[in-house]
C-alpha cells in the first residue's frame, strides 16, 4: 500500500459531528507536552452512516486479538512452569 499516509493514534482526543460527517482526532502520547496529555496526531473524517461499519470491523479485530491472546496465554502457562521462563510462545505478547 504505498503512498498512503502512515498515522499513528494511540487514543482518540476528540469526535466532532457535523453535516452529517463525523471528524475524529487521534492522539498520541510522544511525552513531550508538559501536561501529559495525548498529542493531536490525525484527523479520521468518515461520513456518519458509514460509522457502523468501522465499529463493528473495530470490534471484530478486537474480539480476534483477544481470542488469539487467550490462546497464547494458554500456552504460555506450561512454559511458565518449565525451567525456561523466559521462553515466550505465540504470536502475541501483550503487557499491562
Amino acid at each position: 500500500m504505498t503512498g498512503i499516509p502512515t498515522v499513528f493514534g494511540d487514543g482518540i482526543i476528540d469526535v466532532h459531528v457535523a453535516s452529517g460527517v463525523a471528524r475524529i482526532t487521534l492522539g498520541a502520547q510522544t511525552g513531550a507536552t508538559k501536561d501529559g496529555k495525548p498529542d493531536p496526531s490525525a484527523l479520521v473524517v468518515v461520513p456518519v452512516l458509514q460509522l457502523p461499519n468501522l465499529a463493528r470491523v473495530l470490534v471484530e479485530v478486537t474480539r480476534q486479538l483477544e481470542a488469539r491472546a487467550k490462546e497464547a496465554a494458554a500456552a504460555a502457562a506450561p512454559a511458565e512452569q518449565s525451567s525456561q521462563p523466559d521462553q515466550v510462545s505465540g504470536a502475541f505478547r501483550f503487557n499491562g
